[in-house]
Protein backbone atom coordinates (compact mmCIF):
# COMPACT_ATOMS: atom_id res chain seq x y z
CA UNK A 1 0.00 0.00 0.00
CA UNK A 2 1.19 3.18 -1.00
CA UNK A 3 2.12 5.52 1.90
CA UNK A 4 0.54 9.23 2.13
CA UNK A 5 3.21 11.44 3.89
CA UNK A 6 2.46 15.23 5.31
CA UNK A 7 4.16 16.60 2.01
CA UNK A 8 0.58 14.86 -0.05
CA UNK A 9 -2.29 16.07 2.64
CA UNK A 10 -3.47 19.69 1.90
CA UNK A 11 -3.18 20.58 5.61
CA UNK A 12 -5.26 24.10 6.57
CA UNK A 13 -3.63 25.23 9.73
CA UNK A 14 -6.58 26.94 11.32
CA UNK A 15 -9.03 24.10 10.35
CA UNK A 16 -6.77 21.61 11.46
CA UNK A 17 -5.28 22.91 14.48
CA UNK A 18 -8.93 23.41 15.54
CA UNK A 19 -9.81 19.87 15.24
CA UNK A 20 -7.04 18.70 16.72
CA UNK A 21 -7.89 20.59 19.78
CA UNK A 22 -11.75 19.27 19.22
CA UNK A 23 -10.31 15.69 19.18
CA UNK A 24 -8.24 16.37 22.03
CA UNK A 25 -11.35 17.48 24.37
CA UNK A 26 -13.97 14.70 23.21
CA UNK A 27 -11.36 11.93 23.43
CA UNK A 28 -10.05 13.38 26.71
CA UNK A 29 -10.85 11.64 30.29
CA UNK A 30 -10.34 14.23 32.15
CA UNK A 31 -13.30 15.91 30.37
CA UNK A 32 -15.33 13.44 30.20
CA UNK A 33 -15.17 12.43 33.55
CA UNK A 34 -16.30 15.90 34.88
CA UNK A 35 -12.82 16.68 37.03
CA UNK A 36 -12.19 19.82 34.28
CA UNK A 37 -14.87 22.40 33.72
CA UNK A 38 -14.58 24.96 30.91
CA UNK A 39 -15.43 28.34 31.13
CA UNK A 40 -16.00 30.19 27.08
CA UNK A 41 -14.96 33.78 28.63
CA UNK A 42 -11.68 31.88 30.02
CA UNK A 43 -10.83 30.89 26.01
CA UNK A 44 -12.20 34.30 24.93
CA UNK A 45 -9.25 35.93 26.90
CA UNK A 46 -6.92 33.95 25.93
CA UNK A 47 -7.62 34.17 22.13
CA UNK A 48 -6.96 37.87 22.99
CA UNK A 49 -3.71 37.39 24.97
CA UNK A 50 -1.28 39.59 23.44
CA UNK A 51 2.31 37.68 22.27
CA UNK A 52 4.07 37.87 25.46
CA UNK A 53 1.59 37.33 27.97
CA UNK A 54 1.47 34.78 30.06
CA UNK A 55 -1.43 35.20 32.32
CA UNK A 56 -5.62 34.42 32.73
CA UNK A 57 -7.32 36.70 35.05
CA UNK A 58 -10.44 34.60 36.73
CA UNK A 59 -12.58 36.83 38.85
CA UNK A 60 -15.21 35.33 41.17
CA UNK A 61 -17.64 37.09 43.71
CA UNK A 62 -16.79 36.24 47.14
CA UNK A 63 -18.95 34.22 49.56
CA UNK A 64 -21.38 36.23 51.46
CA UNK A 65 -20.64 37.89 54.75
CA UNK A 66 -22.92 39.62 58.16
CA UNK A 67 -25.61 38.87 60.39
CA UNK A 68 -28.75 38.44 59.61
CA UNK A 69 -31.73 41.30 60.78
CA UNK A 70 -34.65 40.96 62.94
CA UNK A 71 -37.64 42.34 61.15
CA UNK A 72 -38.68 45.69 61.80
CA UNK A 73 -39.55 49.43 61.15
CA UNK A 74 -36.08 50.22 61.28
CA UNK A 75 -34.39 50.30 57.41
CA UNK A 76 -32.89 47.29 56.61
CA UNK A 77 -29.07 47.42 56.22
CA UNK A 78 -27.95 46.67 52.75
CA UNK A 79 -24.03 44.73 52.77
CA UNK A 80 -21.77 44.57 49.22
CA UNK A 81 -20.80 41.77 47.51
CA UNK A 82 -17.48 41.92 46.84
CA UNK A 83 -15.02 39.92 44.65
CA UNK A 84 -11.61 38.87 44.04
CA UNK A 85 -9.79 37.50 41.52
CA UNK A 86 -7.64 34.11 40.91
CA UNK A 87 -4.31 34.25 38.45
CA UNK A 88 -4.27 30.86 36.14
CA UNK A 89 -1.05 30.68 33.92
CA UNK A 90 -1.06 30.81 30.45
CA UNK A 91 0.59 27.37 28.98
CA UNK A 92 1.98 27.41 25.48
CA UNK A 93 3.24 24.14 24.35
CA UNK A 94 4.74 22.73 21.19
CA UNK A 95 5.67 19.64 19.28
CA UNK A 96 6.93 18.70 15.71
CA UNK A 97 6.69 15.57 13.98
CA UNK A 98 8.17 14.23 10.82
CA UNK A 99 6.94 11.23 8.49
CA UNK A 100 10.15 9.16 9.70
CA UNK A 101 7.70 8.91 13.16
CA UNK A 102 4.15 8.63 11.31
CA UNK A 103 4.19 7.51 7.88
CA UNK A 104 3.57 4.25 8.96
CA UNK A 105 0.30 5.03 9.76
CA UNK A 106 -0.81 7.72 7.74
CA UNK A 107 -1.20 4.82 4.41
CA UNK A 108 -5.36 4.65 6.21
CA UNK A 109 -8.05 5.47 4.28
CA UNK A 110 -8.11 8.82 6.11
CA UNK A 111 -4.69 9.89 6.80
CA UNK A 112 -5.64 13.37 8.18
CA UNK A 113 -8.24 12.07 10.71
CA UNK A 114 -5.48 9.45 11.67
CA UNK A 115 -2.93 11.94 12.49
CA UNK A 116 -5.63 14.13 14.36
CA UNK A 117 -6.37 11.28 16.43
CA UNK A 118 -2.42 10.24 17.07
CA UNK A 119 -2.11 13.88 18.14
CA UNK A 120 -4.87 14.20 20.19
CA UNK A 121 -3.90 10.96 22.51
CA UNK A 122 -0.69 12.66 22.57
CA UNK A 123 -1.95 15.78 24.16
CA UNK A 124 -3.89 13.81 26.48
CA UNK A 125 -1.26 12.41 28.19
CA UNK A 126 0.60 15.43 28.23
CA UNK A 127 -2.22 17.40 29.95
CA UNK A 128 -2.44 14.86 32.23
CA UNK A 129 0.94 15.16 32.92
CA UNK A 130 0.54 18.61 33.67
CA UNK A 131 -2.02 17.99 36.09
CA UNK A 132 -0.10 15.75 37.94
CA UNK A 133 2.49 18.42 38.23
CA UNK A 134 0.40 20.86 39.92
CA UNK A 135 -1.09 17.92 42.30
CA UNK A 136 2.60 17.95 43.34
CA UNK A 137 3.22 21.72 43.86
CA UNK A 138 0.15 22.46 45.61
CA UNK A 139 -0.20 19.08 47.43
CA UNK A 140 3.69 18.95 48.80
CA UNK A 141 3.42 18.43 52.61
CA UNK A 142 4.82 20.67 54.12
CA UNK A 143 5.15 24.21 51.61
CA UNK A 144 1.82 23.45 49.38
CA UNK A 145 -1.25 26.23 49.66
CA UNK A 146 -3.33 22.47 50.57
CA UNK A 147 -1.00 20.77 52.58
CA UNK A 148 -3.83 20.47 55.11
CA UNK A 149 -5.38 18.16 52.40
CA UNK A 150 -3.01 15.92 53.30
CA UNK A 151 -3.25 12.72 55.17
CA UNK A 152 0.30 11.25 55.32
CA UNK A 153 0.33 7.47 57.15
CA UNK A 154 3.31 6.30 55.56
CA UNK A 155 5.53 6.16 58.59
CA UNK A 156 2.55 4.44 60.60
CA UNK A 157 3.73 1.36 62.06
CA UNK A 158 3.08 -2.18 60.65
CA UNK A 159 0.07 -2.49 58.41
CA UNK A 160 -1.47 1.32 59.44
CA UNK A 161 0.59 2.43 57.10
CA UNK A 162 -0.90 0.68 54.09
CA UNK A 163 -3.77 2.14 51.65
CA UNK A 164 -7.23 0.88 52.28
CA UNK A 165 -10.32 1.64 53.54
CA UNK A 166 -9.85 3.12 57.32
CA UNK A 167 -6.89 5.29 55.48
CA UNK A 168 -8.97 6.43 52.81
CA UNK A 169 -11.81 6.93 54.93
CA UNK A 170 -9.77 9.15 57.33
CA UNK A 171 -8.30 11.30 53.72
CA UNK A 172 -11.59 12.06 53.15
CA UNK A 173 -12.34 13.40 56.34
CA UNK A 174 -9.56 16.12 55.82
CA UNK A 175 -12.38 17.71 53.52
CA UNK A 176 -15.07 17.66 56.69
CA UNK A 177 -18.68 18.13 56.01
CA UNK A 178 -17.59 18.99 52.24
CA UNK A 179 -16.03 15.19 51.72
CA UNK A 180 -18.88 14.34 49.51
CA UNK A 181 -17.46 16.75 46.72
CA UNK A 182 -14.95 13.89 45.70
CA UNK A 183 -15.61 11.91 43.56
CA UNK A 184 -12.79 10.26 41.48
CA UNK A 185 -9.36 8.86 42.76
CA UNK A 186 -5.81 8.82 40.99
CA UNK A 187 -3.21 6.11 41.17
CA UNK A 188 -0.40 4.36 40.57
CA UNK A 189 -1.14 0.67 38.77
CA UNK A 190 0.96 -0.81 42.00
CA UNK A 191 -1.35 0.73 44.38
CA UNK A 192 -4.51 -0.44 41.76
CA UNK A 193 -3.14 -4.26 41.98
CA UNK A 194 -2.86 -3.62 46.07
CA UNK A 195 -6.36 -2.61 46.41
CA UNK A 196 -7.60 -5.36 43.62
CA UNK A 197 -6.01 -8.03 46.19
CA UNK A 198 -7.75 -6.33 48.94
CA UNK A 199 -10.16 -6.95 46.78
CA UNK A 200 -11.63 -3.15 46.93
CA UNK A 201 -11.72 -2.24 43.30
CA UNK A 202 -15.24 -2.68 42.40
CA UNK A 203 -15.68 -3.08 37.89
CA UNK A 204 -19.11 -1.24 36.21
CA UNK A 205 -19.48 -1.45 32.12
CA UNK A 206 -21.52 1.33 30.27
CA UNK A 207 -24.62 0.55 28.29
CA UNK A 208 -22.70 -0.53 25.57
CA UNK A 209 -20.65 -3.16 27.55
CA UNK A 210 -17.46 -1.89 25.83
CA UNK A 211 -16.12 1.07 28.43
CA UNK A 212 -15.00 -0.75 31.80
CA UNK A 213 -15.06 1.73 34.79
CA UNK A 214 -13.62 0.52 38.06
CA UNK A 215 -14.41 1.99 41.60
CA UNK A 216 -13.01 2.17 44.74
CA UNK A 217 -14.58 3.08 47.64
CA UNK A 218 -17.21 4.74 45.51
CA UNK A 219 -14.55 6.90 43.65
CA UNK A 220 -14.12 6.24 39.93
CA UNK A 221 -10.58 5.35 39.68
CA UNK A 222 -8.08 6.82 37.34
CA UNK A 223 -4.68 4.53 36.99
CA UNK A 224 -1.41 6.83 36.09
CA UNK A 225 2.28 5.52 36.32
CA UNK A 226 3.18 9.18 36.82
CA UNK A 227 1.83 9.55 40.04
CA UNK A 228 4.54 10.50 42.81
CA UNK A 229 6.51 7.66 43.73
CA UNK A 230 9.32 8.09 46.04
CA UNK A 231 11.38 4.27 45.11
CA UNK A 232 13.76 5.31 48.07
CA UNK A 233 11.05 5.58 50.83
CA UNK A 234 8.51 3.28 49.09
CA UNK A 235 5.75 5.52 49.33
CA UNK A 236 3.14 6.39 46.68
CA UNK A 237 0.36 9.09 46.51
CA UNK A 238 -3.27 8.55 45.53
CA UNK A 239 -5.48 12.11 44.69
CA UNK A 240 -8.85 12.07 44.99
CA UNK A 241 -10.39 15.04 43.15
CA UNK A 242 -13.76 16.06 42.58
CA UNK A 243 -15.87 17.36 40.28
CA UNK A 244 -15.00 20.47 38.28
CA UNK A 245 -12.02 21.25 41.09
CA UNK A 246 -9.77 22.12 37.43
CA UNK A 247 -10.53 24.65 34.85
CA UNK A 248 -9.67 23.69 31.20
CA UNK A 249 -9.69 26.02 28.12
CA UNK A 250 -7.72 25.78 25.18
CA UNK A 251 -7.50 29.45 22.91
CA UNK A 252 -5.16 30.89 20.20
CA UNK A 253 -3.38 33.81 21.52
CA UNK A 254 -2.71 36.57 19.05
CA UNK A 255 0.61 35.90 16.95
CA UNK A 256 0.97 32.37 17.85
CA UNK A 257 0.51 29.91 14.65
CA UNK A 258 -1.18 26.18 15.35
CA UNK A 259 -0.25 23.47 13.08
CA UNK A 260 2.49 24.49 10.17
CA UNK A 261 4.18 21.95 8.03
CA UNK A 262 8.12 22.36 6.94
CA UNK A 263 10.17 20.41 5.06
CA UNK A 264 13.73 20.17 5.67
CA UNK A 265 14.78 19.56 2.05
CA UNK A 266 18.56 18.61 2.78
CA UNK A 267 17.14 15.66 4.85
CA UNK A 268 14.30 15.23 2.70
CA UNK A 269 11.82 14.98 6.03
CA UNK A 270 8.67 16.80 6.00
CA UNK A 271 7.53 18.04 9.77
CA UNK A 272 4.39 18.82 11.07
CA UNK A 273 4.33 21.53 14.05
CA UNK A 274 1.55 21.34 16.45
CA UNK A 275 1.28 24.32 19.17
CA UNK A 276 -1.51 24.78 22.02
CA UNK A 277 -2.30 27.30 24.12
CA UNK A 278 -3.48 26.06 27.05
CA UNK A 279 -5.08 26.69 30.38
CA UNK A 280 -5.32 24.11 33.57
CA UNK A 281 -6.38 25.93 36.08
CA UNK A 282 -6.59 24.31 39.82
CA UNK A 283 -10.03 26.89 41.15
CA UNK A 284 -9.31 28.17 44.59
CA UNK A 285 -5.89 28.48 43.96
CA UNK A 286 -3.58 31.34 42.17
CA UNK A 287 -1.04 31.60 40.27
CA UNK A 288 2.44 33.51 41.63
CA UNK A 289 2.69 36.16 37.98
CA UNK A 290 6.29 36.59 39.79
CA UNK A 291 7.18 33.20 39.30
CA UNK A 292 10.67 32.93 38.01
CA UNK A 293 10.10 30.38 35.78
CA UNK A 294 12.87 27.05 34.97
CA UNK A 295 15.67 28.16 32.08
CA UNK A 296 14.13 31.74 31.75
CA UNK A 297 11.31 30.99 29.62
CA UNK A 298 8.24 33.22 28.89
CA UNK A 299 5.57 30.41 30.08
CA UNK A 300 5.61 27.85 32.59
CA UNK A 301 7.00 24.20 32.51
CA UNK A 302 5.56 21.22 34.25
CA UNK A 303 8.52 21.62 36.78
CA UNK A 304 7.48 24.93 37.53
CA UNK A 305 4.00 23.77 38.17
CA UNK A 306 5.55 21.39 40.43
CA UNK A 307 6.55 24.52 43.06
CA UNK A 308 4.45 25.03 45.69
CA UNK A 309 6.01 28.58 46.19
CA UNK A 310 4.18 29.30 42.90
CA UNK A 311 0.87 28.88 44.37
CA UNK A 312 -1.52 30.54 46.41
CA UNK A 313 -4.81 29.90 48.40
CA UNK A 314 -7.81 32.13 47.59
CA UNK A 315 -10.74 30.03 48.61
CA UNK A 316 -11.81 27.88 51.50
CA UNK A 317 -10.16 24.80 51.85
CA UNK A 318 -14.01 23.12 51.78
CA UNK A 319 -14.37 24.66 48.24
CA UNK A 320 -11.37 22.74 47.35
CA UNK A 321 -11.93 19.17 46.55
CA UNK A 322 -8.69 18.00 46.26
CA UNK A 323 -7.15 15.40 49.06
CA UNK A 324 -3.98 13.09 48.70
CA UNK A 325 -2.99 10.06 50.55
CA UNK A 326 0.36 9.43 51.33
CA UNK A 327 0.92 6.12 51.96
CA UNK A 328 3.02 2.30 51.43
CA UNK A 329 1.49 -0.86 49.97
CA UNK A 330 3.91 -3.19 52.38
CA UNK A 331 3.32 -2.88 55.99
CA UNK A 332 6.69 -1.14 58.06
CA UNK A 333 8.70 -3.26 59.62
CA UNK A 334 7.57 -3.59 63.39
CA UNK A 335 9.32 -0.92 66.06
CA UNK A 336 11.61 -3.39 68.35
CA UNK A 337 10.79 -4.81 71.48
CA UNK A 338 12.55 -3.57 74.73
Amino acid sequence: MPITTIADMQIVPPKFAEYIITRTTEKSMLVRSGITTADPTVSQVINGTPKGGNSIIMPYYKPLTGEDEVFGEEEIGVDKISTDNEKATLLIRQKAWGDTDLSRVFGGSDPMSAIADLAADWWITREQAVMMAILKGILDPSKGALKGHVLDVSASEGSDCIIGVDNTLDAKQLMGDAYDKLGMVFMHSATYTRLQKQQNIETEYDATLQIKIDYYLGYQVVVDDGMPYDPATKTYMTYFLGKGVFARNDGMPQGLVGVETDRNKRKAENILINRRALVMHPLGLSWNTEATLAGGKKYAANADLEKPANWTLKKDHKNIPIVALKHKLEANPAAPTT
